[in-house]
Formats: C-alpha cells, structure tokens, sequence
C-alpha cells in the first residue's frame, strides 16, 4: 500500500509520486530519472518531501510553473523528470566554446561528479535531483577520492561550481551548493630542468642512435624552450634563418593543428647559434615541403602527439644515459634556466618562451636568485666572525 504524506509525497514500491493542485486540477506525476521512476531511496525520498513542500509553496505564492519541475507532457500517469545533476553537467558542458584540450579537462571533470558515490548508500552524484545537491554530497564524493592531488580536485570543483552556477542563473535552484566547498590546497613543484651536461649527453646520444630529424628536433628544443604543441606546430614559413629569428604563432594540441598558441600570441624568437644550427640541419628533410618543420621520420607526418616520440626515442636515451627520467616539456626549464644562469633579464626571457613576466618569475625565482642564499649567509657569518654575538665563540678556520 503506497504510503502518502503531508507534503503530498507518495512513496510506492519501487517509485515515488508527488501530489498536487494546480488551477484546479490534480496532478501526481511519477519521478523520473533518466527515463526511469525514481527508486525510493531515503535520499531520493528526503528530495522528494522538500520538492513537494517547494512546489505547494509556489503554487501557493503563484510562482510555480510546471516547466520548471517536469517534463512537458507530465501528467497524472507520470512522466515528471526532474533535472539530474549528470544532466546538468551535460547541459553546462554542451554551452561551452572553447578549445579540445579544455574541453578534454572538463569532459574528465564531468565524468567524475557523474559517477562519484556521494553518500553511504552509494548513490552516484550525478543520479541526484539537481535540487536534491548538498555540499555534504560534494565533500563525501571528493573524500572518497584521497588520491586525487589538489590541483585535481580544484579542477573538478571548478566545473562543478560552473555547472550549477548556470543551474542559478537560469533559475533552477536559487543557490548553489558548491559555493562553500573550500578550495584543496596544493604546492605547485619546482621545475625539474636538466643540467647543461645532461642536455649535451643527450643530444650526443641522440645524434648517434636515431635518425639526424630527432637529434636536430632535441638540440632544437634544448635551446628554444618551446613548449611541446609549438614545437611540433612549427612550419618552415615561420623560420626566418637569415635573420635569426622564428615566429612561434601556430600549435598542434591532442592532434588538432591549432592556428594559434596556448596563450593565443604570437611571438618572435631569437634563434641562438645551437638552435639555428639545428634547424639549418633541419632543412633538407623538410624544408621543400614548405610545411612543418618537424615530422616523424619513420612515417613522414607531423608529430600530432607527444607519446610516440617519447615512447620510441626520449625514455630510451634516458634509459641508456642512466640519467633521471623528466618529460621532454623539461627541456623548456632547462632553457630557462640557461638563460638566467647566463645572466639573461627575466623580461627578454619570459618574451622568449610566451610567458608572463609575473609567471615566469614565479616560476623561475630559484635560479633568478642564482647565488644569492650563498652570498648572503657568507656574509651573515662574516658578520658573526666579528664577534657581534657576546658569548659565541668564533668558528673554526
């Protein structure tokens, strides 16, 4: 026998309706969820005594409309389909209009708020009534998740908080839950660059295990500190050998060829002596082509992503080097790192790889620093030596 309610709930075996009087007539719509009743969880149910109160509540201050709640057609057989939080995620994610590889992240973000579990009953967040979403839903999802890195998580809550930000602004719920998840905290790693020796061993590794386009491509991107997608984005109208210079204006993401960068500037490059012998070099593989700079040798086509390379010719070389494994976008740091060292103004060198000055100074504060720790601890102690600290005997030699 179904079991009814104050608040018009009626909660059956194997679904839940709600009751109600609109303009004089009754209505009992079922609840659906992706096409199927709602299944009488005590989650499910708690939703449905406050969505029940909610809509009594309108109706009462004339502002309940039935598109807002269920579907069109809905009637006392069935058919009211409230808003799932999963489908929500596909109503946001479908408005966007930016690149693939952003897309990728919020695709990853979306799916993972879909199949997150969020209470004890394992319910999955995306099955849950959009206004049926707490933050309790939230935290125990991302709880249940410790492995996930800060970043990460920050990431998914960005698209979460999206999500229902436009569930506001289009009057589906009134306030959003995500609102007062606290953003994770997490400590961005230091650039790992390679040292100038390593650098030189690998390319002599290069230049003497694979065909010259490989080593002309590492020496190349050792001295250009271009980022992968520019490198392989690179077409020979762009190079300007005469002049020493390059245009880094055209990328390659996830295989999509990109007629801009990942910070959607152009910027000219002055090519070093190590970088225009590597494209000099270059040349004759492919410059008659008058199209990408760099192209897998085995295949003839461009590098549309960074796996094969990495796969068949970078962890090899480390591996037989013995030296310590970072990803080939190390060899960004690396020229960064060259450039302070040789005494370079962080303005020119942030110009160079397409950064912001503020970033790349954040980025590259250790070696802007350079010597500074060691100069002002020699002369901290120089100034200990002169017997300024009563009672601390001086140091030894």
């Amino acid at each position: 026998m179904a079991n009814r309610t104050g608040s018009g709930v009626e909660i059956r075996p194997n679904s839940i309706r709600i009751k109600f009087i609109l303009d004089g007539k009754a209505h009992k719509p079922t609840l659906m969820v992706d096409g199927a009743p709602m299944k009488p969880t005590p989650a499910n149910v708690k939703y449905a005594h406050k969505l029940g109160l909610e809509i009594r509540d309108k109706i009462k201050y004339g502002t309940f409309r039935m598109a807002d709640y269920f579907a069109a057609g809905s009637n006392d057989s069935g058919g009211g389909h409230p808003i799932t939080v999963g489908a929500q995620l596909d109503t946001w994610y479908d408005a966007q209009r930016l690149e693939g590889s952003t897309l990728a992240g919020y695709s990853s973000g979306a799916k993972f708020w879909k199949e997150a579990s969020c209470d004890k009953a394992g319910t999955l967040l995306g099955d849950l009534p959009l206004r049926a979403l707490k933050k309790s839903h939230i935290l125990t999802a991302l709880a249940a998740r410790p492995e996930l890195s800060g970043k990460t998580v920050n990431n998914y809550t960005s698209v979460l908080r999206e999500a229902m930000a436009l569930a506001v602004d289009d009057d589906l719920i009134t306030t959003s839950p995500v609102d007062g998840v606290p953003r994770a905290k997490w400590q961005q790693e230091d650039p790992d660059p390679f040292t100038l020796d390593e650098a030189e061993r690998i390319i002599a590794d290069a230049v003497s295990h694979y065909p010259e386009p490989i080593a002309n491509l590492i020496e190349w991107r050792f001295f250009t500190g271009v980022r992968t997608s520019e490198a392989f984005g690179l077409r020979w109208p762009s190079v300007d050998l005469a002049s020493d210079y390059m245009t880094v204006r055209e990328a390659i993401v996830r295989g999509v060829e990109k007629s801009k960068t990942k910070t959607a500037k152009a910027r000219n490059v002055r090519l070093n002596s190590r970088a225009k012998a590597a494209l000099t070099r270059q040349a004759k593989h492919t410059r008659m082509a008058g199209e990408h700079v760099w192209l897998d040798p085995r295949y003839g086509t461009p590098w549309l992503e960074e796996r094969a390379f990495r796969r068949s010719y970078w962890t090899p070389a480390l591996k037989r080097l013995g030296i310590r494994y970072r990803p080939p976008n190390n060899m960004r740091h690396t020229y960064a790192t060259m450039m302070l060292m040789a005494g370079r103004t962080p303005g020119w060198c942030a110009n160079q790889l397409g950064h912001s000055v503020e970033m790349f100074l954040r980025t590259y504060t250790k070696w802007i620093d350079g010597d500074q720790d060691e100069r002002e601890i020699d002369g901290l102690e120089s100034w200990l030596d002169k017997g300024s600290t009563p009672g601390r005997p001086k140091r030894a030699g």
